[in-house]
C-alpha cells in the first residue's frame, strides 16, 4: 500500500480509525509509516474538538476520553490556529461550499503541502487545489 510521505488526517479519518470503518487499514498504515519514520502524520486542532463532541454525542463522555487518550499515543503532530491560518483558511470557506472546522484543515494541508486523508465528501469542492486521499464509504453509504 502507497503511503504519501506527508499526510494530514481529518476527522473522518480518525473516526475511521476510530469505529473500524472500511479504510481503517488504511489509517493504520499512516501510523505504521509515520512510526518507521516513512512518514510525517499531522493534523488539525478542529479534529480534536470534532472527535470529542462526535464521540460524546453517539458513544458518550467517557467513550470520548478513551478516543483522545488513543488519539494522543499516535504518531501525529498537531497543528494549532493562528492569524495566518485564518486567512488561509478563509480562502476555501468563501470559495467553496465547505464548512468552517473543513476549511481549517484544509488550509493546515494546504500550508504542510500534505495529502488530506479523508471521507467526507465535501472536500470534493477542493479537489484542484489539495492533495487526496479519500477513504472508502461507510458500507452501504452513498459515494
Amino acid at each position: 500500500m502507497r503511503v504519501d510521505k506527508v499526510a494530514l488526517l481529518d476527522t473522518s479519518a480518525w473516526l475511521t480509525w476510530a469505529q473500524d470503518e472500511p479504510g481503517a487499514d488504511e489509517v493504520e498504515a499512516y501510523f505504521e509509516e509515520a512510526l518507521d519514520a516513512r512518514a510525517t502524520l499531522h493534523s488539525s486542532f478542529v479534529s480534536l474538538t470534532e472527535l470529542e463532541y462526535i464521540t460524546t454525542q453517539k458513544f458518550g463522555g467517557s467513550k470520548a476520553v478513551e478516543l483522545l487518550e488513543s488519539v494522543e499515543d499516535k504518531p501525529v503532530q498537531w497543528h494549532q490556529s493562528d492569524r495566518d491560518l485564518c486567512g488561509e483558511a478563509a480562502k476555501p470557506k468563501a470559495a467553496h461550499k465547505v464548512s468552517f472546522a473543513d476549511a481549517f484543515v484544509a488550509a493546515t494541508a494546504l500550508r504542510l503541502d500534505a495529502t488530506l486523508v479523508h471521507k467526507d465528501p465535501e472536500f470534493g469542492a477542493l479537489q484542484n487545489i489539495l492533495k487526496l486521499h479519500r477513504l472508502p464509504p461507510k458500507s452501504g453509504a452513498a459515494k
